[in-house]
């Protein structure tokens, strides 16, 4: 007997990927921060800060190379979720 299969249709449309730049500046207090901005000059994360440019610009680097293998979890277990201050 022959099933019939149903063609499944997203709702949207994946959106292309955004153009994403690091940066790293230096703040008013003389550190040093790395933070992610989208095409439009808007700021989307940026990091703690560091008493070196140096370190500021390898701890960028540790996030852009290992970006790729993150697991994309949109459901936090309760164990790991924090609460703000």
């Amino acid at each position: 007997m022959a099933t019939a299969t149903r063609k499944v249709h997203a709702a949207h449309a994946v959106p292309e990927a955004a153009s994403l730049e690091f940066r790293i500046y230096r703040d008013n207090g003389g550190r040093y921060n790395w933070e992610i901005v989208d095409d439009g000059g808007e700021s989307l994360v940026h990091s703690s800060s560091f008493a070196s440019r140096d370190d500021a610009v390898r701890a960028a680097r540790h996030v852009y190379e290992g970006a790729c293998s993150a697991r994309f979890e949109l459901d936090v277990p309760k164990e790991r979720q924090t609460v703000a201050a």
